[in-house]
Formats: structure tokens, C-alpha cells, sequence
């Protein structure tokens, strides 16, 4: 059976202590469209599990011929070129090919890519070792990265410019203390402080203070998420920290669920808050194009985030197509990084969700591409991509911003269903808005067999949240895999 669930974009703010305001909603709701750069391929490799996608947004090997990327971090140089440093390593040894990773250096003039991998950072410092990338710059004007992982207890590169060339500043450091002992130098971020100070993560949530970026770091007591009730304490990593309005943010995944949690803090030290939902999850439609198209990797690690004006305004993700185990190399398999825009100001004042880019009624929209939904699951779709599925009377859609220009008259639903179906109502707004038509939908044969159930409409122009509401008998009822309006009438309808 299926677990219901809704998904909610609350508006209600609430104040704290020190007149911090946090958003009620959770941070996957500030996550913005992405734009398309190059037309999204329904024939590149990962797109039959994560749907037609933008080979040409962040970094990765088009062919999927010579290697995987990993990590990500993205740095804007004075010229406005923007540069990423990531890991990669020969696809053909699978996912576990990562043990021999080296860090790379790549550029755009846009920040949403294509980045062109311009070779190794340190080709000469053990060929160019180097995993859990991390670039930063340093408060004397240079630039670091930060490798750890496969090089323990993680190493520093420096550099005065973004195109290198790049020396070893050195290994981080640790202060002997109580608490030093907890420090793994696993998935270690490292953050120039508002103070001045150099803050350190690492995977089990364990935080050091230092002046120097090498430290010596002083650990400041175990593992944080311990101490944050609702806060899982297994199975974290690929923690980034932040500061921006007026408060330390961390960004940690999970990697068991795939799911991945906000925490905040007034000092980044202590008190650390659980904030509600998920920051990112990718079984959710938050990986949207301009479009409405969805894309769903499998996992999403390694998050990072870009910064302008004191606010994050995109966030870097490794993204694999498969489970790791099932990543063995020479298979069109494989990962990237993507870079996907981020409405940081809006968090970051508690302000309104982004509003999401306008969609032609008249232009076919994916049925999961949805920005809200209730009772609705997706599954693999045999006509390509996904459809939404699982749906029992009373769950419902809901589609942002549908414009609708001077008037639609008619609506086509492509539809499958097992049993002998049931009803889409169409409305405006809300879940009980003006009803504009009801489109039935009848048995097919099954729940992969295609068909299209069409029905008029009358009543509506102009732009409205789109809420399909579906009704019928007990059980489930159908499958929808897109639908679409049209100006003129359906005849007999």
C-alpha cells in the first residue's frame, strides 16, 4: 500500500532569540527553476532513470566514456569566469573508482555550466591525489583546497590564482584535548568565519575553531547532531557549513535515506536547531527546468554551496544515476556534478517562496512534474520518463503559475489504468477553486497502457495555480502521464 503524504509550502514565520527570523518552510522549498542551457536528451546516459536532461548544466563527461565526477565547489574569479574543482576518476573502474580519484579544475562563463575540465590541480603531488574537494579562499586573498578522505588527516592547496599553479600549504592539525580523538578527517569543510576564524566539519558532526586554515583546530565536543532533538546521528555525512542571515547553517546527508537535513546555529559552535523538512531529497520534484520537467538521480551527495552578496544563490551536488553498487563501469552509468539555482535571500530573511517560472497550459506538462501534491507517487513510465501513479480517490496535483493566455477550451490527459477508472477534476487555485471541467477516464487494460481521455473546459484565462483533483471508486484508480489545454473544443466532449 502506499504511504500518503503532502507536501505543504507554509508561509508562517516564526521569531527566535536575537531577532534571527527563520523560515517555516523547509530549505528544498527555496530551491529556484533551472535553467536550460542546451536541450534536455532523452538519450544521454542516466536520463531512462532520471528523465530528459541538460547534459550542458555543471560538469560531467557527455559520453560517459572517460570519467566520473565527484564533489563540487565553485569559486567566481575577478574575470568573472567561474571556477569549479571537483573530483573524477576513469569510469571504467564503476562507482568504486573513487579510492583513485584526483582533484580537477573547471570553467565557465556560466555559472550553471557547461565547465570544461581543464586537467588535474597538483599533476605532479602524487598524481594528482585528491577526494572530498573543497575550494575556498583564504582571508589573505589566496586560494586553498581542501582534499580529504583519501588523503588523511586532509591536506591544503594553495594557490594566488584560480588557474593555479597549486603547492601544499600542508595537513590540517589538531589541538590535543578532550575531545580530539572524535576527529576522523572524513568529508572534512572548512569555512572562513565572519570572525575571522576558520571553522572545520567533518562526516560525524564534529566541529574544530582554528586562526590558521592548516590549525591547529580545537575540537569543540562531540557530535553535534546528538545534541539536536529530531536530529538523526547515524549514517551522516558530506557536511557544509555557512554563514548568511545572521546564522550558521550546515547541510548533512544522510546517505541510507538519501535524504539530507538543515541545522542551524547563532554561533556555529553550539546550540545547533533542527530546521523543519528536508534540504534536499532526491525523490522530490525539487530538480525542476524552466520547462516543468523533473529530473530524480538517484543519490545526490557532496552538497556545497555558491555564495554572492552574503547569500546562497546555487548549490553544487555530486548526482549518480544508479545505486553506487550498481555503478560497475563501461555500463552508461555513472555521475556529475549539477548545479542547480537557490533562492538563499529568501531563506535567509524568512521571506516568500520563489514563484515559480510561468508554464504554457498549451504546451505538454509532465504529470510529475508537479509542485504539490497529495496520495500522488511517480513510478517508471514505459512510454519514457515517469508518470504520476498510485492515485485513489480524493489525492490531488497541484501545477504553479499555469498561464493560460486568453482562454483554454479544452484539456487532453494522457492516461492508463487496470481497474475502470474515475475522474479528473479541473480546477482553479485551490482544491475546491472554480471547477473549469471534469475529464473522464476509463479502464485501458492496464496500468502502462496508453490512451488519452479529453474533455472541455470553459472559464478560465489569464495565470492560476492548476489543482487536478481526482475522484472515482475505491482502490486506485488510474495512472496520468501528461496533459495539456487546447483553445479549440473537443468535439462530442
Amino acid at each position: 500500500m502506499k504511504k500518503k503524504s503532502i507536501f505543504i509550502i507554509g508561509l508562517v514565520l516564526s521569531l527566535v532569540s536575537f531577532n534571527v527570523v527563520h523560515a517555516a518552510s523547509s530549505y528544498i522549498d527555496y530551491f529556484k527553476t533551472t535553467p536550460i542551457i542546451d536541450s534536455l536528451s532523452s538519450s544521454c546516459w542516466g536520463a531512462a532513470a532520471v528523465g530528459p536532461r541538460d547534459q550542458s548544466n555543471g560538469l560531467e563527461d557527455r559520453t560517459m566514456s572517460k570519467y566520473a565526477y565527484w564533489d563540487g565547489g565553485i569559486i567566481k574569479g575577478p574575470d568573472g569566469t567561474y571556477h569549479m574543482f571537483a573530483s573524477r576518476w576513469n569510469q571504467s573502474a564503476g562507482h568504486n573508482g573513487w579510492f583513485g580519484s584526483v582533484a580537477v579544475h573547471a570553467t565557465s562563463s556560466n555559472l550553471y555550466g557547461p565547465y570544461t575540465d581543464k586537467g588535474m590541480c597538483w599533476p605532479n603531488d602524487q598524481g594528482g591525489k585528491g577526494h572530498n574537494v573543497v575550494p575556498l579562499q583564504l582571508k589573505d586573498g589566496r586560494y586553498a583546497i581542501l582534499v580529504s578522505e583519501t588523503r588523511r588527516p586532509a591536506d591544503i592547496f594553495v594557490s594566488n590564482s584560480l588557474d593555479g599553479p597549486w603547492s601544499k600549504l600542508g595537513s590540517v592539525s589538531i589541538t590535543p584535548n578532550a575531545f580530539s580523538s572524535k576527529y576522523t578527517a572524513s568529508n572534512v569543510y572548512i569555512m572562513l568565519r565572519p570572525d575571522g576564524r576558520y571553522g572545520l566539519i567533518e562526516r560525524d558532526g564534529v566541529i574544530g575553531i582554528a586562526d590558521n586554515v592548516l590549525g591547529p583546530y580545537t575540537i569543540q565536543g562531540t557530535n553535534i547532531y546528538e545534541k539536536i532533538p529530531g536530529c538523526p546521528t547515524v549514517n551522516m555525512e558530506d557536511p557544509v557549513m555557512w554563514y548568511s542571515g545572521g546564522l550558521y547553517h550546515i547541510i548533512v546527508n544522510k546517505w541510507d535515506t538519501r535524504k539530507a537535513y538543515h541545522i542551524t546555529s547563532q554561533d556555529g559552535i553550539s546550540n545547533w536547531k533542527l530546521e523543519p523538512g528536508y534540504a534536499y531529497d532526491p525523490t522530490a520534484n525539487f530538480i525542476r527546468y524552466s520547462n516543468g520537467t523533473v529530473n530524480h538521480w538517484n543519490k545526490l551527495e557532496r552538497p556545497n554551496v555558491y555564495m554572492e552578496n552574503g547569500h546562497v544563490v546555487a548549490m553544487t551536488l555530486a548526482a549518480i544515476d544508479v545505486a553506487k553498487d550498481q555503478d560497475l563501469g563501461n555500463d552508461s552509468h555513472g555521475s556529475k556534478v549539477i548545479v542547480i539555482p537557490f533562492d538563499g535571500a529568501g531563506l535567509d530573511s524568512g521571506g516568500a517562496l520563489p514563484t515559480p517560472d510561468p508554464r504554457s497550459a498549451f504546451a505538454q506538462i509532465e504529470a510529475e512534474s508537479y509542485n504539490n501534491q497529495s496520495g500522488v507517487q511517480t513510478e517508471s513510465c514505459t512510454e519514457g520518463g515517469e508518470n504520476a501513479g498510485y492515485i485513489e480517490n480524493g489525492d490531488y496535483a497541484v501545477y504553479s503559475n499555469i498561464d493560460f493566455g486568453s482562454g483554454a477550451a479544452s484539456f487532453q490527459a494522457r492516461v492508463a489504468s487496470a481497474t475502470s477508472g474515475g475522474n479528473i477534476e479541473i480546477r482553479l487555485d485551490s482544491l475546491n477553486g472554480t471547477l473549469i471541467g471534469t475529464c473522464p477516464v476509463a479502464g485501458t487494460g492496464g496500468w502502462q497502457t496508453w490512451t488519452a481521455a479529453t474533455c472541455n473546459v470553459s472559464g478560465v484565462s489569464g495565470k492560476h495555480d492548476l489543482y487536478l483533483k481526482f475522484t472515482g471508486g475505491s482502490g486506485y484508480l488510474f495512472n496520468l502521464n501528461w496533459f495539456k489545454f487546447g483553445t479549440g473544443s473537443n468535439s462530442g466532449s
